[in-house]
Protein backbone atom coordinates (compact mmCIF):
# COMPACT_ATOMS: atom_id res chain seq x y z
CA UNK A 1 0.00 0.00 0.00
CA UNK A 2 1.07 3.42 -0.87
CA UNK A 3 1.04 4.36 3.38
CA UNK A 4 1.73 2.15 6.30
CA UNK A 5 3.74 -0.13 3.97
CA UNK A 6 5.77 -2.33 6.67
CA UNK A 7 2.34 -3.02 8.18
CA UNK A 8 0.75 -4.33 5.25
CA UNK A 9 4.25 -5.78 4.48
CA UNK A 10 3.90 -7.68 8.01
CA UNK A 11 0.58 -9.23 6.99
CA UNK A 12 1.13 -10.46 3.47
CA UNK A 13 4.51 -12.46 4.97
CA UNK A 14 1.91 -13.72 7.74
CA UNK A 15 -0.44 -14.40 5.13
CA UNK A 16 -3.49 -12.44 5.82
CA UNK A 17 -3.17 -9.59 3.41
CA UNK A 18 -2.98 -10.02 -0.70
CA UNK A 19 -1.61 -7.35 -2.25
CA UNK A 20 -4.02 -5.23 -3.87
CA UNK A 21 -1.76 -4.39 -7.20
CA UNK A 22 -2.19 -8.22 -8.01
CA UNK A 23 -4.82 -9.07 -10.03
CA UNK A 24 -7.60 -11.47 -8.35
CA UNK A 25 -7.34 -14.02 -11.51
CA UNK A 26 -3.52 -13.92 -11.50
CA UNK A 27 -1.82 -17.21 -10.65
CA UNK A 28 0.27 -15.73 -7.74
CA UNK A 29 -3.03 -14.40 -6.09
CA UNK A 30 -4.22 -17.75 -6.52
CA UNK A 31 -0.98 -19.85 -4.93
CA UNK A 32 -1.12 -16.56 -2.62
CA UNK A 33 -4.61 -17.71 -1.38
CA UNK A 34 -3.55 -21.50 -1.36
CA UNK A 35 -0.95 -20.15 1.68
CA UNK A 36 -3.56 -17.61 3.01
CA UNK A 37 -5.19 -21.12 3.82
CA UNK A 38 -2.64 -22.85 5.04
CA UNK A 39 -1.43 -19.48 7.64
CA UNK A 40 -4.80 -19.91 8.92
CA UNK A 41 -5.76 -23.16 9.32
CA UNK A 42 -2.21 -23.20 11.02
CA UNK A 43 -3.44 -20.24 13.31
CA UNK A 44 -6.54 -21.66 14.48
CA UNK A 45 -5.29 -24.99 15.21
CA UNK A 46 -3.11 -23.55 17.18
CA UNK A 47 -5.67 -21.90 19.11
CA UNK A 48 -7.66 -24.39 19.79
CA UNK A 49 -4.88 -26.17 21.07
CA UNK A 50 -4.05 -23.78 23.58
CA UNK A 51 -7.56 -23.34 24.26
CA UNK A 52 -7.78 -27.37 24.96
CA UNK A 53 -4.70 -27.00 27.03
CA UNK A 54 -6.01 -24.07 29.07
CA UNK A 55 -9.31 -25.27 30.32
CA UNK A 56 -8.19 -28.83 31.19
CA UNK A 57 -5.19 -28.03 33.56
CA UNK A 58 -5.92 -29.02 36.76
CA UNK A 59 -3.65 -26.59 38.00
CA UNK A 60 -5.04 -23.40 39.09
CA UNK A 61 -1.77 -21.74 38.40
CA UNK A 62 -1.08 -23.13 35.36
CA UNK A 63 -4.20 -22.40 34.23
CA UNK A 64 -3.96 -18.62 34.65
CA UNK A 65 -0.71 -18.84 33.15
CA UNK A 66 -2.27 -20.37 29.92
CA UNK A 67 -5.50 -18.78 29.53
CA UNK A 68 -3.67 -15.32 29.80
CA UNK A 69 -1.93 -17.10 26.36
CA UNK A 70 -4.78 -18.74 25.00
CA UNK A 71 -7.04 -14.72 25.00
CA UNK A 72 -4.13 -12.93 23.00
CA UNK A 73 -3.76 -16.23 20.37
CA UNK A 74 -7.70 -16.00 20.23
CA UNK A 75 -7.63 -12.36 20.18
CA UNK A 76 -5.17 -12.50 16.59
CA UNK A 77 -7.44 -15.06 15.30
CA UNK A 78 -10.29 -12.23 16.04
CA UNK A 79 -8.37 -9.76 14.22
CA UNK A 80 -6.90 -11.59 11.44
CA UNK A 81 -10.77 -12.59 10.65
CA UNK A 82 -11.66 -9.22 10.68
CA UNK A 83 -9.03 -8.04 7.96
CA UNK A 84 -10.22 -10.55 5.82
CA UNK A 85 -13.80 -9.45 6.77
CA UNK A 86 -13.55 -5.84 6.03
CA UNK A 87 -10.85 -5.40 3.43
CA UNK A 88 -12.56 -3.65 1.29
CA UNK A 89 -13.26 -1.09 3.61
CA UNK A 90 -9.73 -0.98 4.42
CA UNK A 91 -8.72 -0.79 0.91
CA UNK A 92 -11.46 2.43 0.64
CA UNK A 93 -10.10 4.05 3.76
CA UNK A 94 -6.69 3.71 2.52
CA UNK A 95 -7.56 5.62 -0.62
CA UNK A 96 -8.85 8.19 0.97
CA UNK A 97 -5.53 9.06 1.15
CA UNK A 98 -4.95 9.50 -2.57
CA UNK A 99 -7.84 12.21 -2.70
CA UNK A 100 -6.35 15.37 -4.20
CA UNK A 101 -7.17 17.42 -1.05
CA UNK A 102 -5.04 14.64 0.98
CA UNK A 103 -1.97 14.54 -1.37
CA UNK A 104 0.76 17.19 0.25
CA UNK A 105 1.24 20.10 -2.40
CA UNK A 106 4.28 22.05 -1.20
CA UNK A 107 7.62 21.37 0.40
CA UNK A 108 5.89 22.76 3.78
CA UNK A 109 3.07 19.60 3.84
CA UNK A 110 5.68 16.46 2.36
CA UNK A 111 7.74 17.27 5.31
CA UNK A 112 4.42 17.00 7.62
CA UNK A 113 3.34 13.75 5.36
CA UNK A 114 7.31 12.42 5.16
CA UNK A 115 7.58 12.84 9.37
CA UNK A 116 4.36 11.14 9.77
CA UNK A 117 5.15 8.10 7.42
CA UNK A 118 8.56 7.91 9.16
CA UNK A 119 7.10 7.82 12.51
CA UNK A 120 4.97 5.04 11.85
CA UNK A 121 7.30 3.42 10.09
CA UNK A 122 9.55 3.13 13.20
CA UNK A 123 6.92 2.34 15.45
CA UNK A 124 6.15 -0.82 13.00
CA UNK A 125 10.03 -1.85 13.88
CA UNK A 126 10.58 -1.00 17.31
CA UNK A 127 7.10 -3.11 18.27
CA UNK A 128 8.42 -5.79 15.90
CA UNK A 129 11.15 -6.09 17.67
CA UNK A 130 9.72 -6.14 20.90
CA UNK A 131 7.22 -8.69 19.93
CA UNK A 132 9.83 -11.28 18.02
CA UNK A 133 12.22 -10.77 21.42
CA UNK A 134 9.27 -11.98 23.65
CA UNK A 135 8.75 -14.81 21.43
CA UNK A 136 12.37 -15.20 21.35
CA UNK A 137 12.25 -15.80 24.87
CA UNK A 138 9.22 -17.95 25.11
CA UNK A 139 10.43 -20.29 23.03
CA UNK A 140 14.32 -20.97 21.60
CA UNK A 141 15.34 -19.13 24.76
CA UNK A 142 14.08 -22.28 26.79
CA UNK A 143 14.96 -24.74 24.50
CA UNK A 144 17.38 -26.56 26.37
CA UNK A 145 14.61 -26.97 29.78
CA UNK A 146 11.88 -27.48 27.20
CA UNK A 147 13.30 -30.42 25.51
CA UNK A 148 14.73 -31.75 28.29
CA UNK A 149 11.09 -32.49 29.84
CA UNK A 150 9.49 -32.79 26.08
CA UNK A 151 7.55 -29.55 27.18
CA UNK A 152 6.46 -27.53 24.53
CA UNK A 153 6.47 -23.29 24.97
CA UNK A 154 2.60 -22.80 24.92
CA UNK A 155 0.39 -25.33 24.72
CA UNK A 156 1.19 -29.42 26.32
CA UNK A 157 -1.72 -30.43 24.73
CA UNK A 158 -1.90 -32.14 20.93
CA UNK A 159 -4.31 -34.42 19.37
CA UNK A 160 -1.65 -37.15 19.40
CA UNK A 161 1.07 -38.18 22.53
CA UNK A 162 4.06 -36.49 22.10
CA UNK A 163 6.15 -39.30 24.40
CA UNK A 164 5.45 -41.50 21.65
CA UNK A 165 7.66 -40.72 18.91
CA UNK A 166 10.80 -38.18 19.00
CA UNK A 167 9.81 -36.93 15.56
CA UNK A 168 6.35 -35.81 16.65
CA UNK A 169 7.52 -34.63 19.65
CA UNK A 170 10.30 -31.88 16.66
CA UNK A 171 7.27 -31.06 14.80
CA UNK A 172 5.23 -30.33 17.76
CA UNK A 173 8.03 -27.58 18.90
CA UNK A 174 8.92 -26.39 15.24
CA UNK A 175 4.83 -26.21 14.85
CA UNK A 176 4.42 -24.41 18.28
CA UNK A 177 7.45 -22.09 17.82
CA UNK A 178 6.33 -21.03 14.29
CA UNK A 179 2.68 -20.80 15.33
CA UNK A 180 3.94 -18.32 17.94
CA UNK A 181 6.39 -15.88 15.42
CA UNK A 182 3.37 -15.97 13.01
CA UNK A 183 0.85 -14.31 16.34
CA UNK A 184 3.32 -11.70 16.96
CA UNK A 185 3.83 -10.73 13.31
CA UNK A 186 0.26 -10.44 12.71
CA UNK A 187 -0.61 -9.15 16.36
CA UNK A 188 2.47 -6.08 15.35
CA UNK A 189 0.76 -5.61 12.03
CA UNK A 190 -2.58 -4.74 13.08
CA UNK A 191 -2.10 -2.64 16.35
CA UNK A 192 0.63 -0.81 13.94
CA UNK A 193 -1.69 -0.60 11.09
CA UNK A 194 -4.15 1.02 13.39
CA UNK A 195 -1.81 3.60 14.95
CA UNK A 196 -0.75 4.32 11.79
CA UNK A 197 -4.20 5.12 10.50
CA UNK A 198 -3.87 7.61 13.52
CA UNK A 199 -0.91 9.43 12.75
CA UNK A 200 -1.83 9.50 9.32
CA UNK A 201 -5.26 11.67 10.74
CA UNK A 202 -3.18 13.21 12.87
CA UNK A 203 -0.72 14.07 9.50
CA UNK A 204 -3.99 15.44 7.74
CA UNK A 205 -5.37 17.85 10.50
CA UNK A 206 -1.44 19.40 10.26
CA UNK A 207 -1.42 19.88 6.32
CA UNK A 208 -5.15 21.13 6.81
CA UNK A 209 -3.79 23.94 9.29
CA UNK A 210 -1.10 24.59 7.22
CA UNK A 211 -3.29 25.41 4.16
CA UNK A 212 -5.23 28.00 6.76
CA UNK A 213 -2.55 29.45 8.19
CA UNK A 214 -1.31 29.84 4.15
CA UNK A 215 -5.09 31.16 3.37
CA UNK A 216 -4.58 35.42 3.69
CA UNK A 217 -1.45 34.99 1.22
CA UNK A 218 -3.46 33.14 -1.28
CA UNK A 219 -6.22 35.45 -0.92
CA UNK A 220 -3.96 38.21 -1.52
CA UNK A 221 -2.23 36.49 -4.47
CA UNK A 222 -5.26 35.64 -6.15
CA UNK A 223 -7.06 38.72 -5.75
CA UNK A 224 -3.78 40.40 -7.79
CA UNK A 225 -4.38 37.97 -10.41
CA UNK A 226 -8.11 38.36 -10.57
CA UNK A 227 -8.79 41.00 -13.78
CA UNK A 228 -12.32 41.73 -12.08
CA UNK A 229 -14.17 41.53 -8.69
CA UNK A 230 -16.40 38.58 -9.89
CA UNK A 231 -13.51 36.21 -11.11
CA UNK A 232 -11.90 37.25 -6.99
CA UNK A 233 -15.05 35.81 -5.39
CA UNK A 234 -14.99 32.85 -8.37
CA UNK A 235 -11.90 32.32 -6.99
CA UNK A 236 -12.41 33.12 -3.82
CA UNK A 237 -15.25 30.43 -3.75
CA UNK A 238 -13.66 27.35 -5.07
CA UNK A 239 -10.42 27.88 -2.73
CA UNK A 240 -12.89 28.30 0.25
CA UNK A 241 -14.86 24.81 -1.16
CA UNK A 242 -11.32 23.82 -1.27
CA UNK A 243 -10.54 23.80 2.20
CA UNK A 244 -14.51 22.61 2.95
CA UNK A 245 -14.32 19.80 1.19
CA UNK A 246 -10.49 18.29 2.73
CA UNK A 247 -11.95 19.33 6.41
CA UNK A 248 -14.95 17.09 5.47
CA UNK A 249 -12.86 14.20 3.98
CA UNK A 250 -10.27 13.92 7.52
CA UNK A 251 -13.31 13.73 9.33
CA UNK A 252 -14.86 10.81 7.19
CA UNK A 253 -11.18 9.35 7.16
CA UNK A 254 -11.48 9.28 10.89
CA UNK A 255 -14.96 8.50 11.47
CA UNK A 256 -14.50 5.40 8.69
CA UNK A 257 -11.44 3.81 10.50
CA UNK A 258 -13.36 3.93 13.74
CA UNK A 259 -16.09 1.92 12.49
CA UNK A 260 -13.75 -0.72 10.67
CA UNK A 261 -11.67 -0.83 13.80
CA UNK A 262 -13.32 -0.10 17.21
CA UNK A 263 -14.64 -3.66 18.01
CA UNK A 264 -10.78 -4.77 17.23
CA UNK A 265 -9.61 -1.89 19.76
CA UNK A 266 -12.32 -2.91 22.11
CA UNK A 267 -11.26 -6.45 22.12
CA UNK A 268 -7.42 -5.37 22.90
CA UNK A 269 -8.41 -3.50 25.96
CA UNK A 270 -10.45 -6.19 27.59
CA UNK A 271 -7.58 -8.86 26.64
CA UNK A 272 -5.12 -6.04 27.64
CA UNK A 273 -7.19 -5.93 31.13
CA UNK A 274 -6.84 -9.62 31.86
CA UNK A 275 -3.53 -10.08 30.69
CA UNK A 276 -1.90 -7.31 32.47
CA UNK A 277 -3.38 -8.39 35.78
CA UNK A 278 -2.44 -11.75 35.45
CA UNK A 279 1.24 -11.10 34.00
CA UNK A 280 2.12 -8.71 36.95
CA UNK A 281 0.60 -11.76 39.56
CA UNK A 282 3.09 -14.06 37.40
CA UNK A 283 5.87 -11.77 37.42
CA UNK A 284 5.25 -11.73 41.28
CA UNK A 285 5.20 -15.48 42.27
CA UNK A 286 8.31 -16.68 40.10
CA UNK A 287 12.67 -16.58 39.80
CA UNK A 288 13.39 -13.23 38.96
CA UNK A 289 16.63 -14.65 37.27
CA UNK A 290 15.07 -16.80 35.12
CA UNK A 291 14.61 -17.18 31.59
CA UNK A 292 10.58 -17.36 32.79
CA UNK A 293 10.71 -13.80 34.21
CA UNK A 294 12.39 -12.64 30.84
CA UNK A 295 9.87 -13.97 28.78
CA UNK A 296 7.11 -13.03 31.19
CA UNK A 297 8.39 -9.43 31.61
CA UNK A 298 8.59 -9.36 27.87
CA UNK A 299 5.62 -10.14 27.11
CA UNK A 300 3.86 -7.44 29.73
CA UNK A 301 6.08 -4.85 27.90
CA UNK A 302 4.03 -5.88 24.81
CA UNK A 303 0.45 -5.84 26.32
CA UNK A 304 1.22 -2.63 27.50
CA UNK A 305 2.53 -1.32 24.30
CA UNK A 306 -0.48 -2.21 22.34
CA UNK A 307 -2.40 -0.39 24.62
CA UNK A 308 -0.68 2.80 25.00
CA UNK A 309 -0.40 2.55 21.57
CA UNK A 310 -4.33 3.22 21.16
CA UNK A 311 -4.54 5.43 23.96
CA UNK A 312 -1.34 7.82 23.10
CA UNK A 313 -1.82 8.56 19.18
CA UNK A 314 -5.77 8.66 19.86
CA UNK A 315 -5.28 11.21 22.07
CA UNK A 316 -2.41 13.28 19.80
CA UNK A 317 -5.09 13.10 16.94
CA UNK A 318 -7.73 14.28 19.06
CA UNK A 319 -5.30 17.48 20.07
CA UNK A 320 -4.41 17.98 16.53
CA UNK A 321 -8.03 18.50 15.14
CA UNK A 322 -8.22 20.77 18.32
CA UNK A 323 -5.28 22.54 16.99
CA UNK A 324 -7.72 23.68 13.80
CA UNK A 325 -9.72 26.38 15.33
CA UNK A 326 -6.14 27.57 16.75
CA UNK A 327 -5.19 27.82 13.03
CA UNK A 328 -8.38 29.87 11.97
CA UNK A 329 -7.63 32.13 14.61
CA UNK A 330 -3.80 32.93 13.78
CA UNK A 331 -5.11 34.00 10.27
CA UNK A 332 -4.49 37.04 9.09
CA UNK A 333 -8.25 38.34 9.26
CA UNK A 334 -7.91 41.56 7.70
CA UNK A 335 -7.06 40.49 4.30
CA UNK A 336 -9.79 38.33 3.97
CA UNK A 337 -13.13 38.95 2.12
CA UNK A 338 -16.67 39.21 4.09
CA UNK A 339 -18.28 36.26 2.76
CA UNK A 340 -14.82 34.24 3.16
CA UNK A 341 -14.87 35.20 6.96
CA UNK A 342 -18.53 34.11 7.32
CA UNK A 343 -17.68 30.72 6.04
CA UNK A 344 -14.89 30.29 7.88
CA UNK A 345 -17.01 30.60 11.31
CA UNK A 346 -19.16 28.08 10.05
CA UNK A 347 -15.80 25.48 9.97
CA UNK A 348 -14.99 26.83 12.89
CA UNK A 349 -18.07 25.79 14.97
CA UNK A 350 -17.36 22.32 13.60
CA UNK A 351 -13.89 22.30 15.33
CA UNK A 352 -15.55 22.50 18.51
CA UNK A 353 -16.00 18.78 18.03
CA UNK A 354 -12.58 17.18 17.73
CA UNK A 355 -12.17 14.03 16.15
CA UNK A 356 -12.38 11.08 18.95
CA UNK A 357 -11.61 7.64 18.70
CA UNK A 358 -13.39 5.02 20.60
CA UNK A 359 -13.50 1.59 21.51
CA UNK A 360 -17.11 0.41 20.63
CA UNK A 361 -18.51 3.07 21.69
CA UNK A 362 -17.44 2.80 25.40
CA UNK A 363 -14.26 4.21 25.79
CA UNK A 364 -12.14 7.19 24.09
CA UNK A 365 -9.00 6.46 23.41
CA UNK A 366 -6.76 9.27 25.34
CA UNK A 367 -4.19 9.42 27.87
CA UNK A 368 -6.66 9.40 30.89
CA UNK A 369 -8.51 6.23 29.49
CA UNK A 370 -4.56 4.67 29.54
CA UNK A 371 -4.51 5.61 33.48
CA UNK A 372 -7.96 4.21 34.07
CA UNK A 373 -6.89 1.18 33.12
CA UNK A 374 -3.40 0.94 34.81
CA UNK A 375 -5.31 2.00 37.93
CA UNK A 376 -8.02 -0.90 37.26
CA UNK A 377 -5.29 -3.37 36.61
CA UNK A 378 -3.25 -2.44 39.58
CA UNK A 379 -6.58 -2.82 41.50
CA UNK A 380 -7.20 -6.39 40.35
CA UNK A 381 -3.85 -7.51 40.92
CA UNK A 382 -4.22 -6.74 44.65
CA UNK A 383 -7.60 -8.37 44.67
CA UNK A 384 -5.78 -11.93 43.41
CA UNK A 385 -2.81 -11.09 45.41
CA UNK A 386 -5.15 -11.12 48.71
CA UNK A 387 -7.57 -13.73 47.50
CA UNK A 388 -4.77 -16.35 46.73
CA UNK A 389 -2.51 -15.29 50.16
CA UNK A 390 -5.59 -16.36 52.29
Amino acid sequence: MHRLPLSFALLTISGYWRPTKWPATSLKSRLYNVYSVLMISLLYFFAFCICVDSFTSKNLKIMSDKFSLCVSVVGVCLKVANLFLRRGKIINVMNILLNENCVARDDQEKLIQRKSDNHARKLAIYCEILNESTVFFATVGQYNKLISTRGLPLSDWMPYDLRSSIQLYTISLAYQTIGLFICANASVANETLIAGLMIQIGAQFEIFCHRLKNLSSLVTATRSNSVSDEEFKIRCRRILEDLVEHHLEIYEFAETVNGVFQYMIFLQFSISSVVLCLSIYKLSTIDPFSMNFVWSGSYLCCMLMQVYLYCWFGNEMMLKSKKVSDAIYEMDWMTLPADLMKDLLLVLVRTKRPVKMTSGHVVVLSVDSFTTIMKMTYSSYNLLSNSTSK
